[in-house]
């Protein structure tokens, strides 16, 4: 640290994942203040993180305009005398964005997106929100994200001043939570242990997948867990399969996944068109050592490079998807080689230290920017 002022960062959210933990931590340990404000938990899997962070309350957002939590919004940001407003979720984002409308403070405020799918016409207050001209800057997980939010804002607000900021995750973190992989030395006649973590959302492309290893998939010695709550239509679709119901097995939410990914071979993810930022799971999934299968579109192809940590397929092509499993399936060198140099790709270009540090440099260009008379 040189001898400028420390930063307050208070932060909004509902919950915390730990990335923007690591990511938060990371800011403290260069000598920045964080504080963060809750809303209550909402459910028995929500995390107390107060022995992680610091957290300072604990506010019930009722909406998005709750007049209520803007005021304790506007007085948290004088009580810590914040320097930024970050906020982690939409709806915070909308209660932030009312309480300095309302109460009139002047301190910039900053969303982040770490995917499209939540941004889209099915969700036009989040998306307004976002697009927002009132918005100082939004800090995106990947590329794709910036550039589909600068071409939306510019499309509403010609003359939108807003900044879309492309920040990657600090996922070389990850390689410590664990020892460095091991290739896995698979024999050609060994199981193969195809992997998708993902929720059954439409964007996730799960449907296409089960298309793909249904119809298209020509070898026979490999199994696929997918790992996530599924609806019914796709527990349907494996069920009355007789091909899909021997290979595929549904997870469900599981609290074990690391087990997964030590024992899987291949990673998949079958985003569909318009993509999504870069998926966490995918990042997790290198960082165990395994080749990654991902759709052209979004951010995984940020994330994975072609034909070295991984395969992209054309997005929702059950035809090609087959094609890229049935490569990677029929060598198993080929695999073990993307697998470790999809680790070192995370070791290499995604540090947290790069992260934190590009947060701190948007934080006071726009600490300079509001000050300045």
């Amino acid at each position: 640290m040189t001898n400028e002022r420390p930063l307050c960062v208070l932060v909004f959210t509902r919950d915390l994942d730990r990335y923007s933990l690591m990511m938060l931590r990371a800011l403290q340990q260069i000598g920045h203040h964080v504080h963060v404000v809750v809303e209550p938990a909402s459910s028995v899997n929500s995390k107390d993180w107060s022995t992680d962070i610091d957290v300072v309350a604990k506010v019930p957002l009722k909406g998005r305009f709750d007049k209520d939590a803007a005021q304790r919004y506007s007085d948290l940001v004088t009580q810590f005398s914040a320097d930024i407003c970050l906020c982690y979720t939409s709806r915070a984002l909308s209660v932030a964005l009312a309480a300095k409308r309302r109460f009139q403070f002047k301190v910039p405020i900053v969303g982040t997106r770490g995917a499209i799918g939540g941004v889209s016409a099915f969700y036009l207050q989040d998306w307004f929100t976002y697009l927002s001209p009132k918005l100082d800057a939004v800090v995106c997980m990947s590329q794709a994200i910036a550039d589909k939010l600068r071409r939306e804002a510019k499309r509403f607000y010609p003359n939108h001043p807003g900044r879309f900021e492309t920040i990657y995750p600090g996922y070389s973190q990850l390689l410590q939570t664990h020892p460095w992989p091991k290739p896995r030395g698979r024999a050609p006649s060994d199981m193969v242990r195809l992997l998708c973590i993902a929720n059954d959302r439409p964007i996730k492309g799960l449907a296409v997948l089960l298309d793909a290893v249904e119809k298209h998939l020509t070898s026979t010695h490999w199994r696929l867990d997918i790992v996530g709550e599924c609806g019914p239509v796709i527990r349907a679709a494996v069920a009355q399969s007789p091909r899909l119901s021997q290979h595929v097995h549904i997870q469900g939410y599981r609290s074990d996944v690391p087990e997964f990914l030590k024992t899987a071979h291949i990673y998949i993810q079958p985003t569909l068109k318009p993509g999504e930022g870069i998926g966490n799971s995918m990042a997790e999934a290198m960082s165990y050592g395994l080749p990654v299968i991902t759709s052209n579109v979004g951010g995984g192809i940020e994330l994975v490079e072609h034909r070295v940590t991984g395969l992209h397929f054309t997005a929702e092509d059950p035809v090609s998807l087959a094609a890229a499993a049935e490569e990677l399936i029929q060598q198993p060198l080929l695999c073990d080689q993307m697998g470790q140099l999809g680790a070192a790709r995370l070791d290499k270009k995604f540090g947290l230290n790069h992260e934190a540090q590009a947060f701190m440099n948007l934080f006071k260009g726009l600490r300079q920017q509001h000050s300045d008379p």
